[in-house]
């Protein structure tokens, strides 16, 4: 008889106590938008100018991100292109992989010198983001421009 009332008040405990709200994903465009002002916050820390958005950057950020997610494999694209078409007198690229969070990537971007050089130059005034998602990781872009 005990283990029947045992069996039913745990039945019971797991109808009446709701389930945990599933944690809801955020949006490529959401992360983006917080990977700019994560970045923009860490350098203004520092007392360096906000980078500006910049639609020609941001495209060319953006369609590494995909191709990147496409082929799961981070890699640098020909940042020679983007200095032409962008009309930029100087370019860089950060990219990464696997965070979950943006200040998680932006924080690990200022642990590795080459990155956080990138993050923190001064020359830079203009940033492009890209964000894609595949299989279960998020790719990530940043191209810094300075119009020439």
């Amino acid at each position: 008889m005990r283990h029947i009332l045992a069996a039913f008040l745990v039945a019971l405990a797991l109808v009446t106590v709701p389930a945990a709200p599933q944690a809801t994903a955020m949006s490529n465009a959401a992360f983006g938008k917080k990977l700019h002002q994560q970045t923009n916050a860490s350098r203004a820390f520092r007392d360096i100018k906000k980078l500006k958005y910049q639609k020609c950057v941001d495209r060319y950020a953006q369609r590494q991100a995909n191709r990147m997610a496409k082929k799961r494999k981070i890699y640098h694209q020909e940042l020679g292109p983007i200095l032409r078409r962008c009309k930029l007198s100087s370019v860089g690229e950060n990219v990464a992989t696997g965070f979950t969070s943006p200040k998680a990537n932006v924080k690990a971007w200022l642990k590795s010198p080459g990155h956080r050089r990138n993050l923190l130059n001064r020359k830079f005034t203009r940033l492009g983001i890209g964000v894609a998602k595949a299989g279960g990781r998020t790719y990530t872009v940043q191209v810094f421009g300075r119009p020439a």
